[in-house]
Formats: C-alpha cells, sequence, structure tokens
C-alpha cells in the first residue's frame, strides 16, 4: 500500500504538466542525473529569452557562468541524494548574455517511469534590487544617527552629568542627614542620661566625653559645609605671610603622628631645607587645610605599611607631598576623586565617616594658592598626593636651593624606625653642623641598601627595629664597607648590649636620649668636623 502511494505521489502526467506550464509565471524544467534538461515550459523565453526547444536536450550547466557550476552541481546532487533542494540563488545567463539572479527550487520525482529532478526557476532582480535599496537606506540612516550622535554627544555628556550630579546630591544628603544625625544623637542621648542623679562618677565622666566627641565631630561637618559653600561662593581672599615651612610641617606631624600610632601606622616627615631656608610667602592657613585633609585621608584608608609627607623644590615650584601605602583608588575613578560628595569606597567611606567634602575643599585651596593638586595611585598598592604651589622664598638670594643645599656636604646616615627619634638627631645635627648632609633609614634593609649604593661617611644605628635589627644591618654593611663608622645608639646601656654591638661591628656606643654634647662628640671624632 506505502509503495502504492509513493507511486501517485512521485508519478506526474503529461496533462498535468500541461496544466501546470500554462498557469504558472516561473520556469518549470525537468533535468535527468547529469543535468540534461528534458522538458521545460515556455516562459523560459519570456525570462532568458530562449525557446524551449534551444534548450531542452542540452546541459543545463551551459547556461550558468563557469563560477556558479560548482554550486550548481553540488545542489544537483542533492536532489538526488536527499530529495530536493530550496532556495538556491544563482545567476542564468540570458539569451542576450546579461546574467539573471534567480532562485531555483527542486525535488526528486518519477516522469515516464523515471527518477528526474523537477526545479521552478523565479526571476528575483527586482527582489534583489529592493534588498540592495533597503541596505543603502540603513545605511543612509545609520549614517545619519552617527551624525546625530556627534552633533548632540555633548548634549548627551552634559545630560549623563546632571544625571550623576542629581545622583551625588541625593546620595550626599542622604549620607549628610546620617554624618548630622550621628554625633547629634551622641550629644542628645547621653545629655539626657546625665539628668540621672545615681550615675556614679565615673559613668558621668565617659558620657561627658562621648558629648564632648560628638560635639567636635558635628563642628567639623559643619565647617566642611561652610567652607566648601564659601568657595564655591568665591568668598574667600588669599592672606600671604611669612611662614617656616618646616615648623608648619613639624607642628602637622606632632599632630598626625598621635593619630598614625593609634592606627598602627608609622608616619615620616621628609624636609629638604634647612629651618633657615624654609621661610616662604604663603597663605599658612589655606596650605595647613590642604595638608591636613590629606594626611587625614591617608590615614584613614591606610591599615598597614606607612605614610610619609614632606616637600621637594622643583625649580619655581614647591611640591608638598602625600604618600601612603592604603587601600588605593580605581583607574577609572581618578578623574572624580576630587569632585564634591564623591568617596570611591562608600562602605569604606561609610564606617570612617565624611561628607566626600574634603578633597574639593583642598583642590580649591591649591588653586587659591595659585597651585593645583595631583595624584598617582593604584589599587591595593597605595597613593601619592601632590600639592604644586609657586615657590616663594622669602631670602631673594636663593638660587637651585634644592641643588646647592646639598652641594659638598657629608652624608650621614641615621637609622631609625621612629620618625620622632630622627627628628630630634636631625634636629641637633642641624643646628651645629651645616656642612652635613642627613639621610634616614626607616629600618634595617633600606640601611643596607643606602650604604651599598651611596658614599654614606658615618651611620647612627638604631639598635632595636621591626625586621632587621641594628646589629644585623651593622654586619652586613660592614662586609662591603668595613671602614665605614657604626655607631650604635639604643635606649638600652648594659654591658652585655655594648659587648653585641662590638661584635656586630659597631665602632662606638650612644645611649638615649641622646644630648646634644654627646652627638657633637661623635661627630667630632669620626668625621674631623669641629
Amino acid at each position: 500500500e506505502n509503495i502504492r502511494k509513493e507511486k501517485e505521489n512521485t508519478e506526474i502526467s503529461e496533462e498535468k504538466y500541461r496544466l501546470i506550464t500554462e498557469s504558472t509565471i516561473d520556469i518549470i524544467f525537468i533535468v535527468n542525473k547529469t543535468g540534461k534538461v528534458l522538458f521545460i515550459n515556455n516562459q523560459v523565453y519570456k525570462i532568458l529569452g530562449y525557446k524551449s526547444e534551444e534548450v531542452v536536450g542540452k546541459l543545463f550547466s551551459t547556461f550558468i557562468p563557469k563560477k556558479e557550476i560548482p554550486a550548481y552541481f553540488l545542489k544537483l546532487k542533492d536532489v538526488f541524494f536527499k530529495k530536493e533542494i530550496r532556495n538556491f540563488i544563482t545567476k542564468i545567463r540570458h539569451e542576450s548574455g546579461k546574467l539573471i539572479d534567480v532562485e531555483i527550487n527542486g525535488k526528486l520525482i518519477k516522469h515516464n517511469g523515471k527518477l528526474v529532478g523537477q526545479g521552478t526557476i523565479r526571476d528575483i532582480t527586482e527582489r534583489k534590487k529592493t534588498e540592495i535599496e533597503l541596505k543603502e537606506e540603513r545605511n543612509r540612516y545609520a549614517t545619519l544617527y552617527e551624525e546625530y550622535k556627534t552633533q548632540n554627544e555633548e548634549l548627551v555628556i552634559a545630560k549623563i552629568k546632571a544625571e550623576e550630579s542629581n545622583r551625588l546630591k541625593t546620595e550626599s544628603l542622604n549620607n549628610m542627614s546620617h554624618e548630622i544625625r550621628t554625633p547629634l544623637n551622641g550629644i542628645m542621648g547621653f545629655s539626657q542620661l546625665l539628668d540621672n542623679g545615681e550615675l556614679s562618677e565615673t559613668k558621668q565622666k565617659y558620657y561627658i566625653n562621648i558629648i564632648k566627641n560628638s560635639g567636635i565631630q558635628l563642628l567639623r561637618i559643619i565647617d566642611d559645609i561652610l567652607e566648601i559653600s564659601r568657595l564655591e561662593a568665591k568668598q574667600v581672599d588669599t592672606i600671604e605671610e611669612k611662614v617656616s615651612l618646616n615648623d608648619l610641617l613639624f607642628e602637622t606631624f606632632t599632630v598626625f603622628d598621635l593619630k598614625a600610632k593609634e592606627n598602627g601606622t608609622p608616619l615620616y616627615l621628609k624636609r629638604e631645607l634647612s629651618d633657615e631656608k624654609s621661610f616662604i610667602l604663603t597663605d599658612k592657613g589655606k596650605l595647613n587645610t590642604i595638608l591636613n585633609i590629606l594626611l587625614d585621608n591617608a590615614i584613614k584608608f591606610t591599615n598597614k605599611g606607612y605614610i610619609e609627607f614632606g616637600y621637594k623644590i622643583l625649580n619655581d615650584n614647591l611640591q608638598i607631598f602625600v604618600k601612603d601605602s592604603g587601600i588605593g583608588i580605581k583607574p577609572e575613578n581618578l578623574k572624580i576623586i576630587f569632585e564634591r560628595f564623591s568617596q570611591e569606597e562608600k562602605a569604606l567611606s561609610r564606617k570612617a565617616g565624611g561628607l566626600g567634602l574634603g578633597l574639593s575643599i583642598a583642590k580649591k585651596n591649591a588653586e587659591l594658592l595659585g597651585g593645583n593638586i595631583s595624584l598617582e595611585s593604584q589599587k591595593r598598592v597605595g597613593t601619592s598626593f601632590f600639592l604644586n604651589i609657586p615657590y616663594n622664598p622669602c631670602d631673594t638670594n636663593i638660587e637651585n636651593v634644592g641643588t646647592r643645599q646639598n652641594e659638598k656636604k657629608i652624608p650621614v646616615l641615621i637609622v631609625e624606625d621612629e620618625e620622632i627619634n630622627f627628628l630630634y638627631l636631625e634636629v641637633l645635627i642641624s643646628k651645629n653642623k651645616n656642612n652635613i648632609k642627613i639621610i634616614h633609614a626607616k629600618n634595617g634593609e633600606e640601611a643596607v641598601e643606602i650604604c651599598k649604593n651611596q658614599n654614606i661617611k658615618l651611620v647612627l644605628m638604631d639598635i632595636k627595629m621591626p625586621g632587621m635589627s641594628g646589629y644585623e644591618a651593622t654586619e652586613r654593611i660592614k662586609k662591603t664597607k668595613p671602614d665605614l663608622p657604626v655607631i650604635a645608639q639604643t635606649a638600652y646601656s648594659t654591658n652585655e648590649d655594648k659587648r653585641k654591638a662590638k661584635n656586630a661591628g659597631c665602632n662606638d656606643f650612644i645611649s638615649k636620649p641622646i644630648s646634644k654634647i654627646v652627638i657633637n662628640k661623635i661627630i667630632a671624632k669620626y668625621l674631623n668636623t669641629n
């Protein structure tokens, strides 16, 4: 039964063919396995210009361009092995020689008792033309759209910035509300608790201390808000005065050194000029504000490593720097870090407190001083801020100070991990010995490296340091520089300590606290200076 039905489906009578060819607008053709045309209707004349008798008996590939023939034979093979092909696009040569775009569909049938390929050919010239026109139209609109985007890029950027600004304002208002309410809650809450007559004296002092600290926190927030408002309104004047840069930085150091120690982070101070040469003309208040903001941020976001600040003279500029080994800043946030209410690490910022106004205040104060603030940062490595302002020394005879300061000076290395102790020794030596250039090593490893690469004439070696001890550092230095005098300095002065220092290679031994007389004797003895 199945064989009978298949036979009925595949066999086509001559009558059926006649009816089909009279009613269709497509070319209908039949080919054998070799591609020889067995039948083709009269539409071949309307579409391709050939009479049917000119085509019948010839290979169909005769009318196809050479480069299209391989694909045609693959499709013919598909008809006889896969029983059909659909939507095969190719070209056929018109009687005039012109190539016509056509679509061929074919299937396997039985005709006069033989398996043959029967197919239709449709002229798709107009369809191709329409497709090309549509493609050109799409390209034209795409070009217009790109032009529109380019022309309106500033508007788009402005819109994005406005939306971001509104988002930041909303976020900052929420943050401001939180920051203000937190100390207010402390003030109001613990003020009410003080109204309890049964409180012990210890509790009363504890609550009063909380109220004081909350008041200081609230005052700082209000000061920031007022400061940025005045700066934005350009209601701030610059008042220049004679300022000792060294004294200003040392005062700042003494304040922030305590905070850094509480945070477990060493703070180091670097000064290039002598005290006598460090007087400049500047606005002390604004310079102090900038320093406080940069150091406060450094301590807030540095949990391990170190913080270092100081200054250099670069041509006609004074460069003050604050470097830390803290959490760092992502590259994409470097451009927005100075904007108002910008806080890169929201979670950390909320924990540490603040409105995100500090760096914006610092930037505007730097501009008022005639300079700018820049930064270098790497995530999880650290951040360095650089304040560059015009260098206006009070001594107008100073030229090339940074270079001349160190000319023909005797290099002395002070190895000390405690910055206060280093600064004390620096002051003792600098006050009386102008011909000495002081170099600071913060640990034993750094001391060994400096002695290896620089022509150091004397080393004042702290014995008790984290990591490599002073004894070990001295042994390593003496291996490469056996004649370099190394003086051990320690808070302990037992015979055992002196023996260890001598065995390590130390030339002498001084006990802390070190007096001016002792240090002058050591320098005179080993450097032949008076």
